[in-house]
């Protein structure tokens, strides 16, 4: 992320540390920036407040528990991080913002400030952590080379016609519904048949195909608590961004399966880590 001075060195302390809670926001939640706290909370459904709530409580009344047996160490976003280690991130920076706000500590936290700083960067440069990345050709190298093993065999000429008459062709077994979303997004023009020809071509569709997928994901906010990213990208890839939404809206109970008898599920298991 250019100009965030993330990995620059700083003249004070104070300063470094802001440019890298600047940088966590543009990178873990885009929106934070332009939006109050009021405006994200607003956004939520009640069932997501009510958790948001729930976990809240629960850190404020440890953070009570350690002010009163004289432990001044850490502060909400670190007891957070500490409680809820798999929680994603940017829910963590949330709530950790609403306790500073309605519950805001009288002391300064004496946790070690290097400590934090060497924490918060290898937290950034772990690819769960990143927000629809531009390049998952890279940063999701894995998980692109299973999906390929899996739907192809690594054969890019490969190609299937369903009974419906629909044609999937190219590594990832692209339909041509999906070959249009790419195209109506990037202005695009090409044919099935050119898509199937050209290996190139089949890279840069694959790396904004999963971009595309991890923007839903992220849409979906606090429903997404619990379930595995890769997992996600999955039942996307198999029934759609709309069938991965119902799937995780209804926890699971949306399940269909396709012509070959693969279900949602049977995917997600197959891709969670």
């Amino acid at each position: 992320m250019p100009g965030t001075g993330l990995m620059q060195p700083q003249a004070e302390q104070t300063t470094q540390h802001n440019e890298i809670l600047d940088a966590f926001r543009d990178a873990l939640a885009p929106n934070s920036g332009s939006q109050t706290l009021e405006d994200r909370l607003q956004a939520l459904t009640q069932a997501q407040r009510d958790m948001l709530l729930n976990t809240a409580k629960m850190v404020k009344l440890a953070m009570e528990f350690k002010v009163t047996a004289g432990n001044y160490s850490m502060g909400y976003a670190d007891l957070l991080a500490q409680m809820y280690a798999r929680m994603d991130i940017a829910k963590r920076q949330l709530i950790a913002e609403l306790l500073d706000e309605t519950a805001p500590l009288q002391f300064v936290p004496q946790s070690d400030r290097s400590s934090q700083v060497d924490t918060a960067i290898s937290l950034y440069n772990n690819p769960e952590m990143q927000i629809a990345p531009e390049e998952p050709q890279q940063t999701n190298a894995n998980f692109l080379e299973q999906l390929t093993q899996s739907e192809s065999s690594g054969d890019r000429n490969a190609e299937i016609t369903i009974a419906d008459g629909r044609r999937f062709v190219g590594a990832l077994q692209f339909g041509d519904a999906r070959l249009q979303d790419y195209k109506a997004a990037t202005g695009s023009s090409f044919t099935q048949d050119e898509f199937k020809a050209n290996s190139t071509l089949q890279d840069k569709v694959a790396a904004w195909h999963i971009a595309d997928i991890d923007k839903t994901i992220d849409g979906l906010g606090l429903d997404t608590d619990g379930y595995d990213r890769d997992g996600l990208r999955a039942v996307a890839h198999l029934g759609g961004k709309g069938g991965m939404r119902k799937f995780v809206q209804s926890a699971g109970k949306y399940n269909p399966s396709d012509e070959l008898g693969t279900s949602l599920q049977d995917y997600y298991d197959k891709f969670a880590s």
